[in-house]
């Protein structure tokens, strides 16, 4: 951590690294892109999805609570009905979705069951986070069900979520998640598109809502709706990791706190820390001194380190 000196006294950063967050994170809401779910966006790679769901298990084994986000059934559904090559209409990537869940679902089954864990899902769409009675049954039953999808087959413009970036942002928001991890096939954010300037810069860590970021990521695709995602999971104090999915063990490397990708942090956890200590601050004999302030930012700390609602089986967010 880095120091602060007040006069004489000497306080240590009230923001953690990001290495320390990342270990303490206890609720982590994990987005899998289809990119690493399929083989050549088609149909299901099995193997990678084993490797991700042990690494999700690994993680539950120490204490982490975990919601998966995972794409791939628009995918899936669409080499099941031969259309893998196909421009499909809205309502024929519906059908895909409605057949490629089915898919989608009974693989992870499949593969939990060999672990001792089982899975369900609950179907979602927008109007679920629009209406506070809503809002409290999504709650209670990403608390109490296991997986959670969008009901990609009846969702319409008005009530689609659109991506599930925005969907993983959103379970951020509702389920007080102090993690949000994007797993794509990108390393993560670069200051331009690696690509075509090939001395782009990854960027290491910033600040959710950071302007710059939406610059960078370019004036759409992919990298810019995690941008978004990332500003969104922010407002109820969640972190974001965008993180190359394909990195051996990426899920536990990240746990333990290596660097990998890019890391966006909370303005408003950094600030709440912040607050709470120096409010600690008083004036004696002219001079200004610090009454214990690590103490709050410590309990502070362990507050958003400790709470957990143990799950039963691994809870699944699924959209298109």
């Amino acid at each position: 951590m880095t120091m602060n000196t007040i006069g004489k006294t000497t306080l240590h950063s009230v923001v953690p690294s990001r290495s320390a967050l990342q270990k303490r994170a206890r609720r982590w809401v994990i987005k899998i892109g289809s990119s690493l779910l399929t083989q050549d966006g088609q149909r299901l790679d099995l193997s990678a999805m084993q490797n991700l769901v042990q690494q999700i298990l690994q993680l539950r084994a120490e204490g982490i609570e975990v919601v998966l986000v995972s794409s791939g059934s628009v995918s899936t559904g669409k080499c099941h009905l031969g259309w893998a090559q196909k421009t499909t209409t809205a309502e024929e990537r519906q059908a895909a979705a409605s057949v490629g869940q089915s898919a989608l679902i009974h693989a992870y089954e499949n593969l939990l069951a060999r672990e001792g864990t089982h899975c369900g899902q609950v179907l979602l769409t927008r109007d679920n986070f629009r209406d506070r009675r809503r809002l409290k049954n999504t709650r209670s039953a990403i608390e109490v069900l296991p997986i959670i999808n969008e009901n990609d087959a009846i969702a319409d413009p008005d009530n689609a979520l659109g991506n599930n970036d925005h969907l993983a942002a959103l379970v951020s928001n509702v389920w007080h998640a102090d993690l949000m991890v994007l797993l794509t096939d990108q390393s993560g954010l670069f200051t331009a598109d690696p690509c075509a300037r090939p001395d782009a810069e990854m960027i290491t860590e910033g600040m959710a809502g950071d302007p710059r970021h939406e610059r960078m990521a370019g004036g759409s695709g992919g990298m810019l709706t995690k941008i978004h995602a990332a500003t969104h999971a922010a407002r109820s104090g969640a972190a974001t990791l965008i993180a190359d999915g394909r990195i051996p063990d990426v899920l536990l490397r990240l746990h333990k706190g290596e660097l990998l990708g890019t890391f966006l942090r909370s303005k408003k956890f950094d600030r709440k820390l912040r607050r709470d200590a120096w409010t600690h601050l008083q004036v004696h004999n002219d001079q200004q001194w610090v009454i214990h302030p690590m103490r709050r930012v410590k309990n502070e700390v362990a507050a958003f380190c400790s709470e957990t609602l143990p799950f039963t089986a691994i809870s699944l967010f699924n959209g298109q």
